[in-house]
């Protein structure tokens, strides 16, 4: 099993873990896991070998001692370039599945409303048992009435 099915396999576990919880889990974690996974793409470009172009005969028989053999010029650009671009094409393949179409907007407008349900079931039952109790005296139209007819008073 390479890399890229090991990290996509883990990646897909903790997605599974999350998804009966909550969208907002999921998506936290959708989160996490693309910040950390770009911050180690990252990290594996800085570590990538740059190539070795002898300046003088001495840098020449360093690479005959340890027989190492130089691409073309204009090769060894692309080497890197190649890597690079393995690792970002890789990093996108991993979200994919998780990405594509309207998957993420779907998920982050039901997470967002149902955020906003939640808070305004609790605010909505708090004024009832306010009202209902006897806590709140006035309703929001008396306490602008009251404000109105003191600002005439004032006048």
């Amino acid at each position: 099993m390479d890399a890229h099915s090991q990290i996509q396999q883990h990646l897909e576990q903790l997605l599974n873990r999350t998804s009966p919880s909550s969208d907002l889990a999921f998506l936290r974690i959708l989160q996490l896991v693309h910040h950390q996974t770009s911050t180690l793409v990252e990290d594996l470009k800085a570590y990538e070998l740059p190539t070795f172009i002898p300046r003088s005969p001495a840098d020449s028989d360093i690479n005959k001692t340890f027989n190492i053999s130089l691409p073309a010029v204009g090769h060894s650009s692309t080497i890197s370039a190649s890597i690079t671009t393995l690792l970002e094409t890789a990093l996108e393949e991993l979200f994919v599945p998780y990405t594509e179409g309207q998957r993420y907007i779907e998920k982050e407008s039901k997470s967002l409303g149902d955020l906003y349900a939640g808070h305004l079931a609790a605010f909505t039952r708090y004024h009832v048992r306010s009202i209902t109790s006897g806590l709140l005296k006035y309703t929001l139209i008396d306490y602008r009435r009251n404000a109105h007819k003191k600002q005439n008073r004032q006048c």
